[in-house]
């Protein structure tokens, strides 16, 4: 059966204060091996759903119509750094204060798609901006000092009008992400 790599998320669109972060990050770092993610496709991942049968995303795509169209427009904030992997940093990112409703959303999302049989193996979901990918780093407490300069810094907020059902290609320099169907909330 042929299959997609696809995942669900919501696009952000990074402002000044993030570019500068960003910028910024990857001058302090130049002599690491980070895989930096190209601002144009910054996104938060709602659902990660792997390789999806190319049949079924027609049924997916209007199950997830009917579930977010549910939802009102809202605004998430993107705010402090931080790190995933202990003790070497294996993921560079900015944290995401988001309101309850993204929680919901979230929650009605992995139940629509637990009727196709795909599971959220998260235990919580911590939703989050990747801004690099480590591969070798030459001083963590350098990184550890920005984590904690930027631990609280609010950088920009971001409605959330639509989420996005994307195609991820794997390529040797980076992913590539097509469209395959974007979802409007309520109103949009």
């Amino acid at each position: 059966m042929e299959t997609k790599r696809t995942f669900l998320a919501i696009d952000i669109d990074p402002q000044d204060d993030i570019m500068n972060l960003f910028q910024g990050l990857k001058r302090n770092h130049k002599l690491d091996n980070i895989k930096w993610v190209d601002p144009a496709i910054m996104h938060l991942t709602l659902f990660f759903l792997g390789d999806t049968p190319i049949a079924h995303i027609p049924d997916i795509c209007n199950m997830l119509k009917a579930t977010i169209q549910k939802f009102e427009p809202f605004s998430l904030s993107l705010k402090g750094i931080g790190v995933f992997g202990r003790p070497l940093p294996r993921v560079i990112w900015v944290g995401i204060d988001f309101p309850e409703v993204l929680n919901d959303l979230k929650h009605s999302v992995d139940s629509a798609l637990s009727e196709f049989g795909y599971s959220d193996d998260k235990e919580k979901f911590n939703p989050h901006l990747t801004l690099g990918r480590v591969k070798f780093i030459h001083n963590t407490d350098k990184l550890n000092a920005e984590v904690q300069q930027y631990r609280n810094k609010s950088f920009q907020a971001q409605t959330v009008r639509e989420l996005v059902l994307y195609e991820s290609i794997l390529k040797p320099q980076g992913p590539k992400y097509r469209i395959i169907q974007k979802f409007k909330l309520k109103g949009c």
